[in-house]
């Protein structure tokens, strides 16, 4: 793809980008406060962003063929809304794969070189072209694997190593971040990604397990009375 037809492309939408920085904030907050009900909202975001960005890719002839690679990419997000296989569940995700990914999601989200004289950090082409949303979209299934669509795991994957092998040979190592993120999902999804070992998450079953835990704990303030335990009778001295 012509770099200069991708920027002039990125230039024509810059509101849209502007739009697509706003909700994937919004998103970002309900997925940090709720992560595992905010699936379907990740999934139906992803998919309003390829499709955006195939409407922006088809307006010009030199990126059409990119059009139909976004507009599957869409297609993708739609059917795993209908049929969630996305879970949002980062408890056995090592430490290190997420600070990579949140800064190679960091990375995508403020995406350079196509917002002009305005600063990337709110409207790089996020949503218009395709080197941005799939780096963010492949950054957050990263962070999920193993509970991804495999089929939607393998496109981005596909699609990243392509639109940044072609980018990198265009433009220089730019587009860097968009083959290492490619990369990792394919070490990822061909079995080679470590887990943390599960965490014990049982919560108290009954009221006493519950009632001998709180009083179990130790903290500044009085709590609430606990009837087995006997306070020293104060002795008065009688005069």
């Amino acid at each position: 793809m012509n770099p200069a037809v991708l920027t002039e492309i990125a230039e024509d939408f810059l509101p849209l980008s502007a739009l697509h920085h706003a909700v994937l904030v919004v998103v970002m907050v309900m997925v940090w406060m709720r992560r595992e009900t905010m699936t379907r909202v990740v999934d139906v975001y992803f998919a309003l962003a390829f499709a955006t960005a195939a409407f922006a890719l088809a307006t010009r002839p030199e990126t059409w063929f990119a059009a139909p690679v976004a507009a599957a990419l869409a297609a993708l997000w739609v059917r795993d809304a209908v049929h969630p296989e996305l879970s949002l569940s980062f408890r056995r995700t090592p430490r290190i794969r997420l600070v990579i990914m949140v800064l190679l999601g960091a990375f995508g989200f403020g995406y350079p070189g196509y917002s002009g004289e305005l600063p990337s950090a709110f409207f790089a082409p996020l949503g218009v072209i395709l080197p941005p949303t799939v780096i963010v979209a492949l950054a957050i299934l990263n962070s999920a694997w193993p509970q991804t669509s495999r089929i939607l795991h393998w496109a981005l994957a596909g699609t990243g190593l392509t639109i940044g092998g072609v980018g990198m040979a265009a433009e220089g190592w730019i587009h860097a971040p968009v083959v290492a993120a490619s990369v990792y999902a394919v070490v990822l999804l061909s079995g080679r990604g470590k887990l943390t070992e599960a965490r014990d998450t049982a919560r108290e079953r009954s009221v006493r397990e519950i009632r001998d835990r709180m009083y179990a704990r130790k903290t500044i303030l009085p709590g609430p009375r606990d009837p087995r335990r006997r306070r020293p009778r104060v002795r008065r001295r009688r005069r």
